[in-house]
This record gives structure tokens, sequence and C-alpha cells, in this order.
């Protein structure tokens, strides 16, 4: 057990309290209020409109679909392709997509970050990658600092893939972990020795990779608190910059590769609540700061630096520093922001690639925001990034006050500051460091939509 001074315990009994369905918060309104009736016109306007904003910088983020197998657990958007010419003929895709987005982009060209993720990102060879980031190149101008970030899987990114990525300007790396034990990743379906993570570290870091990241999985079979803390206690030695540990959801009947998990083999709730009590306690104490939920950072890292200054910004790329209002997404199940509306292209494989041959776009779904949803939006991601609200803030940009906007959810935060997770502050709330665990929850209190009788049949995470 770790005993330093720093590391704070989360009582099981308030995570047994809390622990719920609710939405994650990577968007407000979140992906289930979305709709179809949003869709190619409504994205190729919005294009045209963002297209004036030139001196503003875009976040662009490309799915990679592809892996050579799918792990058990896994809820990604993948494919694992037999055909030879599956990659050529999704790049194709992409770079239509690329092309026609840029078109109707007009001189916006300025680009602050840029994320890969999947699938596997790495499944591309170097001939591969390059000829997507030189088309990418040559559509988009690509900031000094900005952020190039890449998702990879230790066990298949050679090093030559990784010093060709830093060549490219990458500069940032998030590696698949899940778990070190053996017995965990037999029953996961990914064997993945600790040497292989180790040495991919260390070439990264030889490489000048800044923020690199690991992300570990709770609540998988045959974890253990033992087993669990070896794996949190190895993670800590190897010092990675930032942390993200999520909680496995179970739903064998919405990823059938899921079916292959036996579901005896699964920590029971109260396990989960404190398997992830440990997270939190070891990675504090081992003196990283809890970033959200259920991210850790180490408090040079950038991403503890933005929070304390209040600039830490969030999107479904992750937590970050680039705060670009708007967001262009390509590739299969990929998701945009622009012009104050969200958009997502088709999520398999076959109808992404016939919308674009057929259309050039494969947008099926969005959602456009009221003045509400804007002011909602706000304050979540105040609260979810940098576990504050300052009340004049919001006045500023929205010309509310909040003791008149949001008088009946204020009243709901009394258990919350009974239970010690909030704190009224002079003009303003504060989450405390307990809080930060259960910030889903505290932001859940200013959801509208989770009222809404459509919403009684959505299937969301829990929240611990």
């Amino acid at each position: 057990m770790n005993n330093n001074k720093n590391s704070m315990m989360v009582p099981i009994e308030l995570l047994r309290k809390y622990d719920r369905p609710g939405p994650r918060y990577t968007s407000y309104p979140t992906v289930p209020v979305w709709s179809d009736l949003v869709g190619i016109g409504q994205y190729r306007l919005a294009l045209k409109e963002a297209s004036a904003k030139t001196d503003k910088p875009l976040a662009i983020y490309c799915h990679i679909p592809f892996c050579r197998k799918r792990c058990y657990y896994c809820g990604c958007n993948t494919t694992v392709s037999e055909q030879t010419d599956a990659v050529k003929n999704y790049l194709d895709c992409l770079f239509n997509e690329m092309d026609k987005t840029a078109e109707l982009l007009g001189d916006r060209k300025k680009v602050s970050q840029l994320h890969f993720g999947g699938g596997t990102p790495t499944y591309l060879n170097n001939d591969e990658f390059g000829s997507m980031m030189d088309r990418l190149e040559s559509l988009f101008s690509f900031e000094k600092d900005g952020e190039k970030s890449i998702e990879i899987d230790p066990r298949i990114t050679s090093n030559e893939q990784l010093e060709f990525l830093s060549k490219r300007g990458f500069n940032r790396v998030s590696l698949g972990v899940q778990d070190f034990d053996s017995d965990v990743q037999e029953a996961i379906g990914r064997k993945q020795p600790i040497e292989v993570v180790q040495e991919k570290v260390d070439v990264c870091r030889s490489l000048g990779f800044k923020g690199i990241n690991f992300d570990l999985i709770y609540g998988l079979p045959l974890q253990t608190p033992k087993s669990f803390a070896e794996t949190l206690e190895k993670a800590i030695e190897m010092r990675p910059d930032r942390l993200a540990v999520y909680s496995f959801a179970y739903l064998p009947k919405m990823r059938a590769n899921q079916a292959k998990i036996n579901a005896d083999e699964l920590p029971p709730a109260e396990k989960k609540y404190q398997l992830f009590s440990l997270a939190v306690e070891h990675f504090t104490g081992a003196g990283y700061r809890q970033i959200g939920m259920d991210h850790f950072a180490l408090p040079e890292d950038e991403l503890s630096i933005a929070q304390n200054d209040g600039r830490l910004f969030r999107n479904f790329m992750g937590y970050t520093v680039q705060s670009s209002d708007e967001m262009i997404g390509f590739g299969m199940s990929s998701i945009g922001y622009i012009r104050n509306s969200f958009f997502q292209n088709i999520s398999t494989l076959n109808k992404y690639q016939k919308s674009v041959n057929e259309l050039n776009w494969a947008i099926f779904r969005g959602k456009k925001l009221s003045e509400d949803d804007l002011i909602r939006q706000y304050l979540i991601t105040s609260l979810m990034c940098n576990f504050k609200l300052e009340f004049a803030k919001l006045k500023e940009k929205f010309g509310v006050e909040y003791s008149d906007y949001f008088k009946d959810e204020d009243t709901r935060l009394d258990e919350f500051i009974n239970d010690g997770f909030l704190k009224r502050i002079e003009h303003g709330l504060e989450i405390t460091p307990l809080g930060r665990t259960f910030v889903r929850n505290i932001a859940m209190t200013y959801d509208t939509y989770l009222a809404k009788p459509d919403s009684k049949g959505t299937t969301f995470s829990r929240t611990i």
C-alpha cells in the first residue's frame, strides 16, 4: 500500500453511493441526443461559414480503424481486415475527405492540434503514414508549437516507426497498456510483456516525445486489488508523464468481441471500487495530479500547469492545452465540431467508404447547439477540466447570472457539498480533491437532457 502523505484515499462507501450510469462528457450535449437530421448539407455549410475565421487554428482528428487482432475488452471502432488493399481503399477515402474539406475551408489553414486514434494507427507502415502526412501538410499549415499526438500498440509499433513519427513532427504518444499482469492479459486476449512497454518508453524518451501517456483499465477479468496494485507500481516505476485509468464497460451484446471474456472472472462491484480507489491513491501518492476523474499528470507536465492556470481544455481527443474552438474529424466514426455544431461520420467501414466514394462525405448525425447548450457546455467543461466555475467569467461570456440561470440546479448541490466534493467560494464553485473522482456526477446536475423522456433508453457507462 502506498503510504505517501500526499496520497488520497477515496472511501469505498462514496464510490458505492455515486456509482450510476452517466455520460463521460467528452461532449455536451452528449452523443445519444444527436440527430440524424443533421447531415452532409449542414456540415458543408458549417465548413463554408468557418472559412471566414482565417486567423483561428483548427484541431484535426484522424481515425485509423485497423487492428491485426481484436482484443476481447475493446470497445473502439475497429476492424480486422483480410483484404490486401484495405488500407489503400481507406486512405483514398481519407484523402478525398481531406481535399473536399480543405476546399470548403478556403484560406483557413492553421492547425494547432493533430491526433491519430483507432484502431491502431501504427498498423500503417511508414510509406502509408508518410503519404497521409504529405496530403495533410499540403492542405493545412501546422503551427510550430502545436501538438501532434498518436495512440500506439507497443506490441506492433517498431522503433523505426517511432523514429519516423518523430521526424514527421509528432511530439506526444499514448501507449495502450491496460494491465501488466500476465493472467489478466491472457483473459483479455492481449499478451504484452512489460519489457516491450519499457523498450517503447525508452525509445520515445530518447526521441524527445513529451507527454508520454499510459492507458490503463480497471474492472478487467482476474484483476484483484493485489495484482492491480502491482500494475500501478510498475507503471509508476516507468514514470510516464500522464496516465489515463478507464473503467471497463462489459457490453457483450453491443460488442461481440467481449463475449470471449468470461463474465464469472470479472471483479464484483465492491472489488472494482477498490481497484479505482487504489489507482487514485497510488498515483496521487507518487506525485501525480488528478486531471479530471480518471486522468493523472506529473506536476511539471503542461496539463497540470494548464489546470493550475485555468487553461485546460477537453475534446474528443482528450485533455489538452490547445483550446482550438473548432475541430475537423477525418475517417470512419470521427467527430468534428464546427460553428457550434457536432458532426459524426458513419461508424462502419464499408458504409463509410461507400458514402465517401458516392457523396464525398460520410456525416450521418450531429447536433446544432442552442444558446442554452453553449452555456451548459461552458459550465460543464470548466468543472471537468479546471475543477472550478467562476461566475464572473460565465457572465462575461454569456451575459447570464449564475444565481438566476442555474437557480434550480444550485439547490441540488447540497449533497455534493455535504459529502466533501464541492465548496462554494467567493463568486464561484470549486471541486475539492476528493470531488475530482465524482466530477461526472456533479456535471450531471446541469445536464438538461438526462431528464427528458427520450433519454430513458440511453446506455451510458457507469460513473465509477
